[in-house]
């Protein structure tokens, strides 16, 4: 389901002129370095909007300022340069609240695999504690959603959260230190975090 929502946002850019303006090799660097990072891109913006169109927009804004702003990324870890540019498009364009309270699940996060060997009540117990975890990280705050999301969910590296949310690093441990604590508050019943603090 990202796969195609992926290859449909960047068939969507291919129409765009804007992307028309990257010659041939560049073109090339762009797809290669830029566009595997769009299904990072969608849960990031599906985490901050909590919507999917909102999403898909989202991303796709990002992707026309990416191939705008092509020439100016100076190394090839596109995925930080480019969760930043969907970052900034969820904070201004859609009116993402860093503040937010309203709480809306996001049943849309994508799509639940069971393994086919599974006992059906081993299989539902797990799915249980998997709609637990969300609706916590649904409730955390802005700021630290988007932390625990981009480190436990995108797996990026303290650096690279500090670049997408251009913060220091240690307001980055800060975050993820406060966003653990909150869901092992909210979870301690589902899951044993040993000592969170």
């Amino acid at each position: 389901m990202i796969a195609a929502r992926e290859l449909k946002l960047a068939r969507d850019a291919d129409n765009v002129p804007e992307t028309r303006k990257l010659e041939s090799p560049q073109a090339g660097r762009f797809e290669r370095i830029v566009l595997p990072h769009l299904g990072a891109g969608f849960t990031l913006a599906m985490y901050l909007t909590r919507n999917t169109a909102d999403a898909e927009d989202a991303v796709q804004e990002a992707v026309l300022r990416a191939v705008r702003y092509f020439p100016t990324l100076r190394d090839d870890d596109a995925r930080a340069w480019f969760l930043t540019i969907v970052r900034r498009v969820c904070f201004t364009a859609y009116g993402t609240d860093h503040r937010g309270t309203e709480v809306i699940s996001i049943d849309a996060a994508g799509p639940q695999l069971v393994d086919d060997r599974e006992q059906p009540d081993a299989a539902t117990s797990r799915l249980q504690v998997q709609q637990r975890v969300r609706d916590a990280i649904d409730q955390l705050p802005p700021l630290l959603r988007e932390a625990i999301v981009l480190r436990e969910l995108q797996d990026c590296s303290y650096t690279e959260i500090a670049t997408v949310t251009q913060v220091p690093v240690g307001t980055v441990m800060s975050r993820l230190s406060r966003a653990r604590a909150r869901l092992a508050g909210m979870l301690q019943d589902v899951v044993d975090f040993g000592d969170v603090a």
